[in-house]
């Protein structure tokens, strides 16, 4: 079986040049597939996004993004996916609600998302969870702009939303990666608990009360069993193995019985953000499934039939031959609502 090796990234904060030139030195070592990067990614294209970024004004500021954004000759070293995470440039990231390019083989996965890519399937989930906010409805964009209410509004804006996760919930096939900006609030109990807790002792608190991460991404993690889960938010690394169907003594209730053997395991990796002597940067190497088309088309994202299936107004399987996402065409990504609108004929009933 080929094997595909894909860069993981933790939090960006906009050090797009940092992270690029590390993963240029790897992919001459070593050729890479893929990069991740798990959030903060903080695509700010000019000043006036920054009115949208849940980032202390004192220290706001461009960072690499536009560069990448305004001149295509600014490109990554290979195929560039990522998700959002609380610190992001909402004012832009709002316009592709299901994912599009932002650059040169740059590709946002939108709110939630399942694709192909190189015989890799694929999941994202943008945002961080509160549950103040994971019932309610997320103001458009419009009402945002033409009320001047970005920065008061900003800090519900990447809250996850039910709607962004329903369909993940529905997935019934096998995924090979899922990414998420906040832990999982269950995963780690199945690591190193007490060397986290010595590096980050401000943990303890949360973890004695399940309070660390997301129970909704937990929930999906048991649900899903992806073999890798892969998240960022917390600026350490961590690892952690879950056995399906063990119960692990540190935890509080997994709602298993003790004779469940499923033999199935997910890797957690979380990463710390770019900055000097963190561990931000890691390769992994995954199964590639040879038999699907995105393994024969090695430059082009597929979306997932399954979950495309489950979308909001989705159009019947019969309806949609093609699951291929357009290429990336030059300027392509100052089009945001030209994506989304394609998006929106090729796989929505709207």
């Amino acid at each position: 079986m080929s094997k595909i090796r894909i860069a993981v990234e933790g939090c960006c904060h906009g050090e797009l040049n940092q992270i690029f030139k590390r993963v240029s030195e790897l992919h001459k070592q070593e050729p890479l597939d893929l990069l991740l990067i798990l959030g903060d990614f903080q695509s700010i294209r000019s000043k006036d996004d920054l009115v949208s970024l849940s980032v202390p004004s004192k220290y706001q500021r461009m960072g690499d993004f536009h560069q990448y954004y305004n001149d295509d000759e600014f490109k990554p070293p290979c195929m560039t996916i990522f998700i959002g995470g609380n610190h992001e440039s909402m004012r832009h990231l709002m316009l592709l609600p299901h994912g599009g390019f932002v650059a040169p083989n740059i590709y946002y996965m939108g709110y939630s998302n399942v694709i192909w890519y190189r015989g890799t399937r694929i999941a994202g989930l943008s945002g961080i969870w509160k549950h103040w906010d994971y019932e309610r409805q997320r103001p458009s964009w419009q009402e945002l702009e033409n009320g001047n209410q970005w920065s008061r509004k900003v800090k519900e804006l990447y809250h996850i939303r039910n709607d962004d996760v329903k369909p993940l919930f529905q997935l019934q096939k096998p995924i090979h990666i899922v990414m998420s900006h906040d832990w999982p609030n269950g995963v780690a109990y199945h690591g190193d608990l007490q060397r986290l807790i010595q590096n980050k002792p401000f943990f303890k608190k949360d973890l004695q009360s399940r309070q660390l991460g997301s129970p909704v991404s937990w929930n999906l993690l048991r649900q899903l069993k992806p073999n890798w889960w892969l998240s960022a938010h917390l600026h350490v690394r961590y690892e952690a193995l879950i056995k399906h169907g063990k119960r692990n003594n540190d935890e509080l209730e997994l709602d298993l019985s003790e004779d469940e053997e499923i033999p199935q395991e997910t890797h957690f990796l979380a990463l710390d953000k770019c900055l000097p002597r963190r561990k931000w940067l890691e390769v992994i190497e995954v199964d590639a499934d040879e038999s699907h088309e995105s393994w024969h088309n090695p430059n082009t994202i597929f979306m997932d039939p399954e979950f495309v299936s489950y979308l909001f107004h989705a159009k019947d399987k019969s309806e949609i031959s093609d699951y291929s996402l357009p290429p990336y065409t030059t300027g392509i990504q100052r089009k945001e609502t030209e994506q989304t609108s394609l998006f929106v004929q090729k796989f929505l009933s709207v």
